[in-house]
């Protein structure tokens, strides 16, 4: 196509099919001459950057294809040029509307056939589709990474809560397993690991400490020794605790420090530990908290935040778990100890004075003891009996007070009378020891409301274990005065005193300071838990003082006394005590002479108890030992008193006043009648008086109680009437 042209048409021609080559180029192709102006500017360059040949030619290619604020990268492109021949690069560029693209940019030297450099030509491409997709690559990765990143780490978290739950597990000491966690908490997540934990008496001490530095525990266990916790302070272990809140300390500073430092040298041992960040959480199981750990950081230089919080507060939780168990299973193991000692001390309560009464009772039969060994015989056998009496007694007591149906009936009540008659009650043990028995009673103490029988039951109590431990020629006194707005008793003996470990758990059901079998004295342990709860009952409070072993006890009750605007007349307040178990008789009973009494028990010999009793004092008794027998003898004899029991075979007590309430009243429908059983709880006693039965008798009985409920039934409230 160029043949037969001249040079000069060659040449003009060649320019021409490289002009049109070069716009069919997809790139932007640009020539400048050794200025830098532009003296070429190709087709797709004008489409690429918006400005056509005519405005761009004779142009510097810096202003044109390079943003103004770049010089920088202007004199990078000429020295890179200048040095290599060559650059390339990309950058973004501001088209002429303003719009901008990024470009990558190939520059090169124009040389002529000699060398000789007669201008430069640059190649530029629009990648920014191409640097918009790799961001977005980027990007994507970034998050990729960031997943598995925090994949990694709640992998890694997950790994060391289970290793923390085995070691929790491995083991009910739970002091050793939360030292154990210390030392697994370190270096893994803190530098130093603190454990603090609150006993059951709500003091706090530290259990553990750990550290990779030996001395530097030794440091820290210091630092706990010399200042110990303040249980006000308002940051720390002792504030979480108290508050149930974690704290947080991204920063510690050095004028945290000195705010926290009680002095100088604390100030000093802080900063030696070198803490940089700390946590401190608070062990809590159903809301209670029961301790804390303290995460620190210092070496690692690592600063704790939000998430770091949340992994320590799921360790401390199960912490919390692991202690909980740990104390509930140890407190069963007491319990379980507890109980075993309680059965075998009530074995031995019970066997005791049971073994005095079959072995007098035997002797007895013989007919082979005199007048004298017979009366003691018989003295032996009422006392023992009487032990055992109230052994059951205590042992009912204590079963209302477990299932709340421990009930009292307050009255205005002056407490001398029941003091006194509790004191006679106790005056013969005492003399059988030589025990000197003293009391004083203010004059100006107020009128009390309270139940004179339970009343008299506390104080009963109190006296009666006082001369239980106080040996031989010893001393007890009650006093009665007044303590502020309360009416106080005190009852203080010389005895043996009791051991400070043991003073906290004096008033507990069923402890005793010594369980063994060479205690030098009797009992369930029962008597001093039911004063307690008889004495809360009346909204008083009762507590336990001595100086330790060999200096004797004293115990004070302390009861609100009734405002004198609120007292009652002399003679409502005169009513006496009622003499509990164990207590003296009252000789006054009435007499039964004449009246028809139907006895009705299954038991041969209580059956003759109770018809011997009653004969005694003039009765005239029927025994029947079946509810068919009792139903003959009713519509035969018509008494005047109906006894039954109600545990029997076949039919029983409440089948039998069933039958005799469905009589016609002339056929004996109406007959007063009384339940004796040893069915002795309030239920009982109220499903006794809602079946028909008057009253309710509980098993064992005084002979002097049993004719009074007989009398009282047949009308008869008078001795000789």
């Amino acid at each position: 196509m160029l043949e037969g042209l001249d040079r000069g048409e060659y040449l003009g021609r060649s320019a021409e099919l490289y002009r049109l080559l070069l716009d069919h180029v997809r790139n932007a192709v640009i020539a400048t001459d050794l200025e830098g102006k532009i003296v070429y500017w190709n087709k797709h360059a004008q489409e690429l950057y918006q400005w056509t040949a005519e405005e761009v030619l004779g142009q510097s290619i810096f202003q044109i294809t390079v943003p103004a604020s770049s010089d920088s990268l202007a004199r990078e492109i000429m020295e890179s040029i200048a040095s290599t021949g060559y650059w390339e690069g990309e950058f973004v560029v501001r088209r002429k509307d303003g719009s901008t693209f990024c470009a990558h940019v190939r520059d090169a030297v124009i040389a002529d056939t000699e060398g000789r450099i007669r201008g430069y030509v640059g190649v530029s491409t629009d990648v920014t589709e191409r640097k918009n997709m790799e961001a977005k690559l980027r990007e994507q990765t970034g998050v990729l990474e960031a997943a598995n990143r925090v994949g990694r780490a709640a992998e890694h978290r997950s790994a060391f809560l289970a290793q923390a739950s085995a070691i929790l597990a491995s083991s009910l000491d739970y002091e050793t397993t939360l030292t154990s966690v210390s030392r697994l908490v370190v270096p893994e997540v803190a530098d130093w690991c603190a454990v603090h934990v609150m006993e059951k008496d709500g003091t706090v001490h530290p259990l553990a400490v750990a550290h990779v530095d030996p001395s530097k525990v030794e440091m820290a266990r210091e630092l706990q020794r010399r200042y110990p916790l303040d249980p006000t302070e308002e940051r720390g272990a002792t504030k979480v605790i108290r508050t149930g809140q974690s704290e947080l300390f991204s920063d510690i500073s050095d004028e945290l420090l000195v705010e926290a430092a009680r002095d100088d040298e604390q100030l000093q041992l802080l900063r030696g530990l070198g803490m940089k960040s700390a946590m401190v959480v608070p062990m809590v199981v159903q809301g209670r908290t029961l301790g804390a750990i303290s995460f620190i950081s210092a070496e690692s230089g690592r600063r704790y935040g939000a998430e770091d919080l949340a992994l320590a507060e799921d360790l401390a939780h199960r912490a919390a778990l692991a202690v909980d168990n740990a104390r509930l299973y140890q407190d069963a193991q007491e319990a379980n100890r507890v109980k075993d000692e309680f059965l075998a001390t009530l074995s031995h309560e019970l066997r005791t004075p049971l073994t005095a009464v079959i072995g007098w009772t035997q002797l007895l039969t013989t007919g082979q003891l005199d007048e004298e060994a017979t009366a003691r015989a018989l003295q032996t056998i009422q006392r023992n009996a009487r032990a055992q009496s109230q052994i059951i007694e205590d042992i009912l007591d204590v079963s209302r007070i477990i299932s709340g149906k421990l009930r009292i009936e307050p009255r205005p009540v002056e407490l001398v009378p029941v003091i006194e008659a509790a004191t006679d009650a106790v005056r013969p043990a005492a003399a059988a020891k030589a025990i000197q028995l003293q009391s004083a009673f203010e004059s100006d103490v107020n009128l009390v409301p309270c139940d004179p029988h339970r009343m008299q039951q506390v104080v009963w109590n109190l006296l009666s274990n006082a001369v239980k431990f106080t040996p031989p020629g010893g001393r007890v006194s009650i006093q009665l005065g007044r303590s502020g707005a309360d009416a106080q008793i005190r009852v203080s003996d010389t005895g043996p005193g009791i051991a400070p470990e043991f003073l906290p758990y004096v008033f507990d059901r069923f402890r005793q300071a010594d369980g063994s079998t060479t205690r030098l004295h009797g009992g369930l342990g029962l008597g001093l838990a039911i004063v307690r709860h008889l004495v809360e009952l009346h909204g008083g409070t009762v507590r336990a003082e001595s100086a330790g072993a060999g200096h004797g006890a004293t115990f004070m009750v302390n009861l609100p006394l009734l405002p004198k605007a609120q007292a009652p007349t002399v003679e409502e307040a005169a009513a006496p005590a009622q003499p509990g178990a164990g207590k003296p008789e009252d000789d006054g009973t009435p007499s039964l002479q004449g009246l028809r009494v139907l006895v009705v028990d299954d038991e041969t010999d209580t059956l003759d108890y109770v018809a011997a009793t009653l004969r005694e004092r003039g009765a005239e008794v029927t025994a029947a030992s079946s509810v068919a027998e009792a139903m003959t003898a009713l519509e035969r004899l018509r008494p005047d008193v109906l006894v039954a029991d109600i545990a029997m075979p076949g039919e029983d007590g409440y089948s039998l006043i069933k039958r005799v309430r469905a009589l016609d009243p002339s056929r004996g429908g109406n007959t007063p009648a009384a339940a004796l059983t040893a069915y002795a709880s309030s239920e009982d006693r109220r499903r006794v008086l809602l079946s028909g039965f008057q009253i309710h008798l509980p098993k064992p009985v005084e002979p002097a109680e049993l004719a009074a409920v007989v009398a009282s039934l047949a009308g008869r409230t008078v001795k000789g009437i």
